[in-house]
């Protein structure tokens, strides 16, 4: 079973954005949906031309059903097909596409090192690298973003890197997919950078949570850098699980419940808040464990938080969530600096909420 939702496309374009050029999609791969942002740069402005995202349901009753698990490991032929339905029904103008790896299927830790040339640099991460990552190296692509500089007590100047590893395997399936699909990738990107990426105009150090079906993760932005990402086994399904077994109802009789009435239920549907809060709860600490690595490596606070994904679609959480922390939440605002039509207007805010990171990715295309 699937879910799909389409919108914008069949209007009318300003002519300027119809070359390949002028247009591009991020793609965005979850454990039980696939996301896609056509976006169009003219001057200065962004301008969200199509969307796409389809989600599948089947998962709910059979964990093997997902997409891909919290592993290295993307079921080709699945993602494949409900990736060609997505394309068919969009009919977007670009096949040139920048795809997201997730955050769980890659190998991410921060590194200190001496501020010294981009080429020793370079070569200081490929052998660190082989410390840090538990794989052959020449079976991973290695990357690094710097998220920040300081110098020490002796005043001696450092860098400190956002080291990534990616697998080669995993870099491999998702070019296939996309091939099969008829797109051309040109990039690749971790999820996480790229929604630091769309969320830039959060200028305060913001920890932004962003809730799948299977995990959840965290990363703290400040002016647009992601200077913390780290990934919990815990998601939205979990929740599921628990109103499913508690109440005895089936997987997706209880996902239906659990977002239409959330942490909001009156009278007798406060037994749906104590079942949901535990578990939530545990997502919660794992949030606030993130925050704390933050604020005692940086010797900054995190002023505010927000929710994005899937998982968030649920009533009551941004309140509780404010509650646990003690610190505001914000709302994402992902098209603060993205055009759109006004006919999804009364929509704007679950898209933001949904589709921040293929929006990251296609202003990567844009702006690198």
């Amino acid at each position: 079973m699937r879910t799909m939702r389409l919108g914008i496309s069949g209007f009318i374009r300003d002519i300027a954005n119809m070359f390949r050029s002028g247009t591009v999609l991020g793609v965005d791969f979850g454990t039980a949906s696939i996301k896609i942002a056509e976006v169009s740069r003219k001057g200065e402005q962004f301008r969200l031309e199509n969307y796409g995202i389809i989600e599948v349901h089947d998962y709910l009753g059979h964990a093997n059903l997902a997409l891909q698990a919290s592993s290295l490991d993307i079921i080709d032929h699945e993602a494949s097909r409900l990736l060609k339905y997505l394309i068919s029904e969009m009919k977007p103008k670009s096949t040139t596409a920048v795809v997201s790896i997730p955050s769980f299927a890659s190998f991410i830790t921060l590194l200190d090192i001496p501020l010294i040339s981009e080429k020793e640099t370079a070569q200081t991460v490929q052998f660190q690298a082989q410390k840090y990552i538990p794989m052959p190296i020449n079976q991973v692509q290695v990357d690094w973003v710097k998220v920040d500089e300081y110098a020490d007590e002796r005043g001696i100047r450092f860098q400190r890197l956002l080291l990534i590893g990616i697998p080669e395997k995993v870099i491999v399936s998702y070019k296939n997919i996309c091939k099969a699909s008829g797109l051309r990738a040109v990039a690749f990107e971790i999820d996480g950078i790229a929604l630091a990426r769309s969320l830039a105009h959060l200028t305060q150090p913001t920890l932004v949570v962003d809730i799948g079906a299977n995990s959840s993760t965290m990363i703290v932005v400040d002016n647009g850098v992601a200077k913390h990402l780290s990934q919990t086994d815990y998601g939205g399904v979990h929740i599921t699980r628990a109103l499913s077994k508690s109440l005895d109802l089936g997987m997706k009789r209880a996902e239906t419940l659990k977002k239409r009435r959330g942490l909001l239920g009156k009278g007798g549907e406060t037994e749906l808040s104590s079942l949901i809060l535990p578990f939530l709860d545990v997502i919660i600490q794992e949030v606030a464990y993130a925050r704390s690595l933050y604020e005692r490596r940086y010797g900054k606070k995190v002023l505010q938080f927000t929710f994005v994904g899937g998982g968030a679609e649920l009533l009551g959480i941004e309140e509780h969530a404010a509650e646990q922390l003690g610190i505001p939440y914000v709302s994402p605002d992902t098209f603060t600096d993205v055009a759109y039509k006004p006919a999804i207007e009364p929509i704007i805010r679950n898209l933001a909420q949904e589709l921040p990171v293929v929006v990251g990715l296609t202003k990567r295309y844009f702006l690198s």
